[in-house]
């Protein structure tokens, strides 16, 4: 009987209240639908670098010092002398 005597507005205002308290978690923490990764790996070759990946060939194989480069780095390494046999006997 308490309640009802009280002013109607300080009722409207203190269940307001309570209500935000219990609604602000909620949407302070909702996820947004669109989730944006970057990508581990480049869109195409960067020339004279055979080290950054590239999402344009499948996976890469182990690098093992003067063993075959993979095909990333054969694609990246195209006309600069060099660049292919530092990225073979070199490690990075």
């Amino acid at each position: 009987m308490n309640l009802l005597k009280r002013r109607p507005s300080q009722l409207i205002i203190t269940g307001a209240a309570a209500l935000g308290f219990l609604i602000a978690p909620a949407v302070l923490t909702a996820e947004s639908a669109v989730e944006s990764e970057a990508a581990p790996c480049y869109p195409g070759f960067v020339p004279g670098n055979p080290y950054v990946p590239s999402c344009n060939v499948g996976p890469r194989i182990p690098r093992v010092r003067g063993g075959p480069p993979d095909q990333a780095a054969v694609i990246a390494c195209r006309d600069i002398p060099g660049c292919l046999s530092w990225y073979i006997n070199h490690p990075h």
